[in-house]
């Protein structure tokens, strides 16, 4: 009992006559390895928490906000600056709402061609790889600036009913999907492009001339070739676009 309490009272005067300050380096058994502040901060300079936070949810992300505006001014492009008449007279096609939509969709998807090869890049010499980053992001965003459009422009429509309004964007929609995939696998061969191209504009119509299929054929080519030359940057913040007459294809 006796040897227990001297013990701890020598414990305990040891303690007072060494005074530790926790805000420093323990005096007792002082650190070798000098810490970086950066690798204790949990706040780095570069990116810290909050903003990754922030990026999750959507907040404070100017670079994603003037992505979507580009993808919303890309698709504005089409309707205001695609001469339309022209493509309904030179192709015969009826001066209707479903020939708008086909010709809208037409150069909506060489816009989707462009920005998706923004992600695409290269493995060695040969190999290529697609990585989702800021391209498909403007793609989705100019889709949806499209189907934005579609439905104030149905509503428009004299006679058009909720009901009536939802049915024809489904079916739309519906159309949109089987047309990308048709232009797409008509990317590298003509003959496939054509039979999308017939398929799409004429629903396969045998008294078609095929003229009006070989005139959109050589003019996808000659517009993807146009927007294949326009810098990324300013495809990226400088979203005008040109688009090539019809007459001269």
């Amino acid at each position: 009992m006796n040897r227990s309490r001297i013990i701890t009272g020598i414990l305990w005067r040891h303690r007072a006559s060494v005074k530790i300050d926790y805000a420093r380096p323990c005096s007792i058994s002082p650190c070798t390895t000098p810490i970086s502040i950066r690798e204790q901060c949990t706040v780095t300079i570069k990116d810290n928490y909050i903003k990754k936070f922030m990026k999750a949810v959507g907040w404070m992300d100017q670079e994603r906000t003037r992505l979507k505006l580009t993808g919303y001014f890309l698709y504005e492009c089409v309707p205001d600056r695609v001469a339309y008449n022209e493509w309904f007279e030179k192709l015969e096609l009826p001066d209707t709402f479903a020939s708008w939509f086909m010709v809208t969709e037409l150069h909506v998807w060489l816009l989707l061609v462009r920005y998706m090869a923004e992600d695409v890049t290269s493995i060695g010499t040969e190999k290529k790889k697609y990585v989702k980053g800021d391209g498909h992001f403007v793609r989705n965003c100019i889709i949806e600036a499209l189907w934005a459009d579609v439905a104030n422009r149905i509503k428009l429509l004299e006679g058009a009913n909720p009901a009536i309004a939802r049915k024809q964007v489904s079916e739309l929609s519906e159309q949109f999907q089987a047309s990308l995939v048709g232009y797409d696998e008509g990317l590298n061969d003509d003959k496939v492009l054509a039979a999308a191209v017939w398929r799409r504009f004429y629903t396969l119509a045998e008294d078609v001339k095929a003229d009006h299929v070989l005139k959109i054929v050589h003019f996808i080519r000659h517009q993807l070739s146009v927007l294949d030359k326009i810098p990324s940057e300013d495809l990226r913040w400088k979203p005008q676009i040109d688009w090539l007459s019809i007459l001269n294809h």
